[in-house]
């Protein structure tokens, strides 16, 4: 069999294929359908939006996350910033009106004196809300 013979009868095999899988598997699967976000919302409120703490003392700061949307949803919680920060919870669904605290933890280590920059989001498949809060760290007195 020629390598020309032998491709139109791969193709031919594979055209064979698509067409009785085709039936099974509908164009929204192949190609998904953006989903339709209208009607959720979310805010976030930082308690304070800069936070002065010392190097070696750690700090809570809590966060209000309100679902102000007509429908529940899940949402997960991501930081960018200093490694020396963590926040509870990382997951957490809220129905609509419902409100969430977010816990907010800092603990600068030794030689991280200076001004930082943290940025909270907190994000579902249809909204994404983020927060930056300004971190001054002081040299232990």
């Amino acid at each position: 069999m020629k390598f020309n013979s032998f491709l139109a009868f791969l193709f031919t095999i594979i055209a064979i294929l698509i067409i009785i899988f085709g039936f099974a598997i509908s164009l929204s699967d192949l190609f998904p359908i953006r989903m339709n976000c209208e009607g959720y919302s979310l805010f976030l409120f930082p308690d304070e939006k800069k936070l002065d703490t010392e190097v070696g003392k750690g700090q809570l700061l809590k966060i209000r996350a309100i679902n102000a949307g007509s429908f529940g949803d899940r949402y997960e919680v991501s930081l960018k910033g200093p490694e020396w920060t963590a926040i509870k919870p990382t997951t957490f669904s809220l129905k609509s009106e419902e409100s969430k605290t977010l816990f907010l933890y800092v603990s600068p280590d030794l030689g991280n004196e200076g001004k930082y920059y943290l940025d909270v989001e907190v994000k579902s498949k249809c909204v994404s809300e983020s927060e930056t809060i300004e971190i001054g760290v002081l040299p232990k007195v």
